[in-house]
């Protein structure tokens, strides 16, 4: 990887741990608002409820609290004051990825380090300051402020003009294979999937690895 200069990461799944922060998220509604509104059922079906609602992220806020309604009816809050909660609250939730510091740490000052991300931009700012990693990064793009988002290559060539390399000069580590990787490698540049689960995608003939520490064996 001599001839790359730039290294560009997603956030959910990638950097922090999104899943984790959701739980935590789940809870915090849960403890606010189940005294004086009580859900229907037991707090496990709720929260299986509200994960499949997020869909990891993709399933639309609009749609979540008309699919958790069922489970619970008296929650007194409207899609638009969920929305405003959720983003008041979320980036405070974060966690990071244990190996996250590590990797950052070794690649910081070796590579200019970049940041794509879909989401607001408060939201996602918040989360990389939560978890204390926004220094390490030479330039971060958030889709809230922009007139893209990924998978659209746009966004990445942007990425790669604000670090000043060329898009073959750079690679894009990230987990969710629509947005992460066919956007990468539709902006010419060298993707690096975060998966578990490689045969998803079989036609992919790039660089998979299961986890991001993972990444070192190819940057140290």
């Amino acid at each position: 990887m001599s001839q790359k200069k730039a290294i560009i990461f997603d956030i959910d799944n990638t950097l922090v741990d999104r899943k984790k922060a959701f739980l935590n998220l789940c809870e915090y509604f849960i403890e606010k608002y189940s005294r004086d509104y009580p859900f229907e059922g037991s707090k496990e079906s709720l929260i299986q409820a509200m994960i499949i609602a997020d869909a990891d992220g993709y399933g639309g806020l609009q749609n979540f609290i008309p699919r958790i309604r069922k489970y619970w009816k008296s929650l007194p809050l409207s899609t638009e004051e969920f929305i405003v909660e959720r983003n008041a609250v979320f980036g405070d939730l974060t966690v990071a990825y244990p190996e996250t510091y590590e990797v950052l740490e070794k690649l910081w000052g070796k590579y200019r380090l970049g940041v794509i991300t879909n989401g607001y931009s408060s939201v996602q700012r918040g989360k990389m300051d939560t978890v204390g990693i926004t220094k390490y990064f030479n330039n971060i793009i958030v889709s809230g402020e922009q007139p893209w988002e990924k998978p659209d290559p746009r966004i990445f060539l942007l990425a790669c003009e604000n670090l000043q390399v060329k898009p073959e000069e750079a690679v894009f580590v990230g987990d969710y294979y629509p947005n992460d990787i066919v956007g990468a490698m539709n902006a010419k540049i060298m993707p690096i999937w975060i998966t578990e689960h490689p045969d998803e995608h079989k036609d992919y003939q790039g660089i998979h690895i299961p986890r991001l520490s993972d990444l070192l064996n190819y940057f140290i």
